[in-house]
């Protein structure tokens, strides 16, 4: 009998055990898979919305889907082949990279300029850092129909004041130097109080003691600006030239409403391009090859600049 319940005691005792062990080791595992528990809606949203259109896009763009048929061939690299022998799509190249190298430089520029100016402690500087953010929260729509009149030859404001200095009017919209003019000069107006809000915030996170040693030396406000503020700057301004570049590739709003492309296909970039074959002219696949060659532009732009970058961006 006691030797039964010897037996029966060590049973138990194994068994607390082994239950013991098995509630630790499924602690240990939900606690591993917890984590990436958490992250599977992201992932779930990030492969649906991005990595599958992407990969949509590239299988397309070896087709000649027309968008209404059920059906299509697979036809390789013929869209890409056709593609580099287009004349109309060197010509768009060479409008995206002419207005997205004015934009983005003149609105890093006046950007920087603003950004100190705004970063003066000076009475109603709050007013009129609100007031700059307020034309990039305005509908793009709305704001290409304001400067479609104030850009227009007769009756246009800008021609007004203009004309207030005895200059004649100018054809902002209805020729090909001009329009693309127009474009950049509303482009800057639009994106200048966002990226101007960026780099107050990366100004305002330099350390005081800086600027009080290099005055206490004797340092110049020119020469402060050179060798503190747009060094310890230079992490911001990258990241607004990479966002700033990528959007300028981008813009599809501004054209559609301003010029459609026109005047002589002067104003025509590649993402309003890539709309006429995809949804005018249904032409999907070949649509599909500039997206894909869009991507890739843009891609190669973003790391050249983050490779250049270790030589002039200098981190706190």
């Amino acid at each position: 009998m006691e030797h039964g319940l010897v037996v029966m005691r060590r049973m138990k005792s194994v068994m607390s055990v082994y239950t013991g062990k098995r509630s630790i080791s499924w602690e240990k595992t939900v606690e591993k898979m917890t984590p990436y528990l958490l992250v599977l809606p992201a992932l779930v949203s990030l492969f649906i919305f991005t990595l599958l259109p992407l990969i949509m896009t590239l299988l397309l763009s070896a087709t000649n889907w027309n968008l209404i048929s059920d059906g299509f061939d697979w036809i390789a690299f013929e869209n890409y082949k056709r593609l580099m022998s287009e004349h109309d799509f060197w010509n768009v190249v060479k409008n995206t990279f002419v207005f997205s190298f004015f934009s983005v430089g003149f609105t890093l520029i006046f950007a920087i300029l603003s950004a100190v100016l705004l970063d003066k402690k000076i009475m109603g500087v709050r007013f009129f850092r609100s007031f700059m953010f307020l034309p990039y929260i305005t509908p793009m729509v709305a704001i290409s129909t304001v400067w479609i009149w104030m850009f227009d030859q007769h009756f246009g404001l800008i021609n007004w004041v203009l004309g207030l200095f005895r200059i004649g009017p100018a054809p902002w919209l209805t020729k090909p130097g001009w329009a693309i003019t127009a474009l950049i000069i509303m482009k800057i107006w639009k994106v200048l109080g966002y990226y101007t809000i960026m780099l107050l915030a990366g100004m305002q996170n330099i350390p005081d003691h800086l600027y009080e040693a290099a005055r206490i030396d004797g340092a110049g406000e020119g020469f402060i600006f050179r060798k503190i503020t747009l060094p310890l700057l230079s992490p911001y301004i990258l990241f607004v030239m990479i966002v700033a570049i990528i959007a300028s590739f981008q813009d599809f709003d501004q054209i559609f409403m301003m010029t459609r492309g026109g005047p002589a296909n002067s104003t025509n970039m590649i993402i309003y391009y890539l709309y006429q074959f995809g949804f005018n002219f249904f032409e999907v696949g070949y649509a599909c090859s500039v997206a894909v060659i869009l991507f890739t532009v843009l891609f190669l732009i973003t790391w050249f600049q983050m490779y250049i970058s270790k030589k002039w961006v200098n981190y706190l």
